[in-house]
């Protein structure tokens, strides 16, 4: 028998940067009919599976929140006696991304149709999902079975790229697993370790087998990367060879009156999955832990937040080592409001910060951040807070600011935390980040041209377009949703003054803004602009195709 060991790690959440408008699809040549006397019209249409072009029979159509129906087997679907104007229809299938269910982010929100003379029938089409099924075999050719399989999917956060955990499972009796109903995208599949099933005091010999990622490593820089399109099915075997595991011995120091977790890391600072068991009586935690080199983690969770680290080997031999428990000093932070007078001669109110600020790790494999500001005191013009972080490491930093200003930078040390990672040390202090806001931002206004399909006011879906402002210089802020005018206009405003690229697709995009080669992939597509100081950039951009990101 064995028993699965569980990884002792938090992983963050991940977020999308689409700037969604409004919603839409292709059309059908067809026409729907008015309903003599009833008062509205016939809306129908098809729904296709994205991939094959095939139809997708028993997918579930919503017409305004409330009327109902299944697609017949052509995939076709009509709504009688449908009233004039503005309606949302959702769809949805098991092994298909629909849309406007709730249920995901990723699903999106109901799409937007306009009801009245000239119908015409609608064709929607829905992603399938796609599937990794593997196989686990042991060197021992024993059942693999119970052993837990974590996959990480690619996902952009702020516009870089990071790797967060899409989905968990087991082994079945037989060895193998299946982790099904996923979006296309890039992923890594990892086993946890696992152990034969001993006496947990006992200090005698211990085997199992160790941690891996496919297709069989156990540095995730040589892991192998599966890219899965719409609908794929993808195969992830591996082999599982056994190993002697030796007894580690930590001895805690400074451990504080809070909640403590360990963990046992790569020499990356990668979780392992190897578990630590403490004893809060004698402070003491221990663990099992095959031959290489490895670190030793350990969080206390309150404030102050406390960390540990200790380095160590295993080489064929039991080990006894030390950690101490220490405070991580918080960072300070300084919000400088560099504001000049509005028309009125007014200043803006200087309540709050005036924006967030998050701490996302450098390493796109790593967990933890930052804590929410916390205000810490005032100092003439400048507001005191402080974030606290989770972990030593280097970390970018995300800033998101409030209506009528912007974040001019952000500094610390005299590095530009635009371009550089900052630095977290676990036995000194972080020079202060200095931000300053500034109440002068520009504004991008705009118009779809009339090229595009789907023009404002036609019967039928209303088109989906997404806007976005990619800034051609270094930043920390987010890109933010346009505000949607009617008529095929737009308007992006509290931006920083700078140039740049803004372009409109009929599909949600993940952009790389922070580097040279994923400015260059936008190079040639929609309107190079430069904006002033509270100034307004126009432009007229034609909605650029390309498929959905990954």
């Amino acid at each position: 028998m064995r028993r699965l060991l569980l990884p002792l790690c938090r992983l963050p959440p991940t977020a999308g940067l689409a700037l969604l408008l409004i919603g839409g699809a292709a059309f059908q040549p067809a026409r729907a009919q008015a309903l003599p006397g009833a008062g509205g019209y016939t809306v129908r249409g098809t729904v296709l599976n994205d991939a094959t072009d095939q139809p997708v029979a028993r997918a579930e159509v919503i017409l305004g929140g409330e009327d109902a129906q299944l697609t017949a087997s052509d995939g076709s679907f009509s709504f009688d006696a449908v009233a004039t104007g503005t309606h949302r229809l959702s769809i949805r299938r098991p092994g298909y991304l629909g849309f406007g269910n709730g249920r995901s982010r990723e699903s999106g929100p109901p799409r937007s149709i306009l009801v009245g003379p000239e119908m015409p029938a609608l064709t929607f089409r829905l992603t399938p999902l796609a599937a990794i099924s593997g196989h686990l075999s042991l060197s021992t050719a024993d059942p693999a079975d119970h052993i837990r399989v974590t996959l990480f999917r690619r996902v952009f956060q702020n516009g870089r790229s990071r790797w967060s955990r899409a989905s968990v499972t087991e082994s079945r009796s037989d060895g193998s697993f299946r982790l099904a109903n996923l979006l296309p995208g890039s992923y890594r599949v990892f086993t946890a370790a696992s152990l034969d099933d001993p006496n947990e005091d006992s200090r005698g010999p211990m085997w199992g087998f160790p941690a891996l990622y496919y297709p069989g490593v156990t540095d995730v820089g040589s892991a192998g990367v599966l890219i899965l399109k719409a609908g794929q099915q993808a195969q992830a075997d591996m082999t599982l060879v056994r190993q002697r595991f030796f007894p580690v011995t930590i001895t805690v120091r400074g451990m504080p009156p809070a909640p403590t977790s360990f963990e046992v890391a790569d020499t990356d600072g990668r979780s392992t999955g190897l578990p630590v068991r403490f004893d809060l009586r004698t402070e003491i935690a221990h663990a099992n832990v095959p031959n290489g080199s490895w670190i030793l983690i350990a969080h206390a969770f309150g404030v102050p937040m406390r960390f540990g680290r200790a380095d160590f080997q295993v080489a064929s031999a039991p080990v006894d080592l030390a950690v101490a428990v220490a405070p991580i000093p918080p960072i300070p932070v300084e919000i400088n409001r560099d504001f000049t007078s509005t028309a009125d001669g007014s200043l803006p109110l200087n309540r709050g910060p005036g924006m967030t600020l998050d701490l996302a790790p450098a390493d796109e494999f790593a967990a933890g951040g930052g804590l929410q500001l916390s205000r810490s005191g005032q100092d003439g013009g400048a507001s005191k807070y402080e974030i606290r972080v989770f972990q030593p490491g280097k970390f970018w930093i995300d800033t998101t600011n409030f209506p009528f200003t912007y974040v001019a930078s952000v500094t610390s040390g005299g590095s530009d935390l635009a371009t550089t990672p900052l630095t977290v040390n676990p036995s000194s202090s972080t020079p202060p980040i200095e931000v300053t806001l500034r109440n002068d931002p520009g504004t991008i206004s705009g118009q779809i041209d009339s090229s595009s399909p789907g023009g404002a006011g036609s019967s039928g879906e209303q088109p989906r377009i997404w806007i976005y402002a990619i800034p051609l210089f270094p930043t920390t802020s987010h890109l933010r949703e346009a505000a949607f005018l009617g008529n095929g206009q737009f308007s992006l405003p509290n931006l920083a003054p700078g140039s740049y690229r803004v372009v409109a697709c009929d599909a949600p995009q993940e952009i790389d803004f922070h580097s040279a080669e994923g400015l260059a992939a936008w190079s040639g597509k929609g309107q190079v602009i430069s904006l002033a100081p509270n100034g307004t950039a126009n432009v007229e951009l034609t909605v650029t195709h390309g498929e959905p990101a990954p």
